[in-house]
C-alpha cells in the first residue's frame, strides 16, 4: 500500500513545496558535512570556530527554511501544516531539530564556551541523522510496498 492516497499523489504532482522540498533536501545534506567537517575541525583544533559558527548558523536559517515550506507542503498534501497521521514521528523529531539547533544560537548569543557549543550542535546534528534514517526507512518500505503489489490486469 502506497503512503500516500491517489488524491495526496494528484496535490503532491500539483504542489509548488514539492519541488522545494526535493531540491532543498540534497541541499540540506550538503550544508550539513560541511558544516560538520568544521565542527570536527574546530573540535580538534580549536581554530576557525568564528566560520564554524558561521556554517551552523546558515545550517540553522535553511532548516527553518525547510520546515516551514515543509509545513505547507505537508498542508497543501495531507491537509494539516504540522503533526499530520503519516509524518507524526518525522514532525517530532524535526522539531527537536529545530530545538536543538535553536538552543546552540541562543548559547552562542549568551557566550556559553566553544567546546560546549559544538558538543550541542554535534547532539542536535546527530537528530538531523536519526530523523534522515526515519525518511529513508519509510521510502524504502514505501518502495517495496509498490513493488509486492501485483498490477492489475487489463481487459
Amino acid at each position: 500500500m502506497s503512503r500516500y492516497s491517489a488524491e495526496q499523489m494528484e496535490r503532491k504532482a500539483k504542489s509548488k513545496w514539492t519541488i522545494v522540498q526535493y531540491i532543498g533536501a540534497p541541499i540540506q545534506v550538503l550544508i550539513l558535512f560541511i558544516s560538520l567537517g568544521f565542527v570536527i575541525y574546530t573540535l580538534t583544533t580549536d581554530k576557525l570556530f568564528d566560520v564554524t559558527n558561521f556554517t551552523i548558523i546558515f545550517k540553522t536559517a535553511f532548516l527553518y527554511f525547510m520546515f516551514i515550506t515543509g509545513m505547507f507542503w505537508e498542508k497543501e498534501v495531507i491537509g494539516a501544516y504540522y503533526l499530520s497521521r503519516e509524518f507524526f514521528w518525522e514532525d517530532v523529531v524535526s522539531t527537536i531539530v529545530l530545538i536543538l539547533h535553536t538552543l546552540y544560537v541562543m548559547a552562542l548569543v549568551t557566550g556559553v564556551d566553544h567546546k560546549a557549543l559544538l558538543i550541542l550542535i554535534l547532539v542536535a546534528y546527530f537528530t538531523v541523522l536519526v530523523n534522515a534514517i526515519q525518511y529513508i526507512i519509510k521510502a524504502l518500505k514505501n518502495r517495496a510496498n509498490k513493488q509486492s503489489v501485483p498490477a492489475l490486469a487489463q481487459d
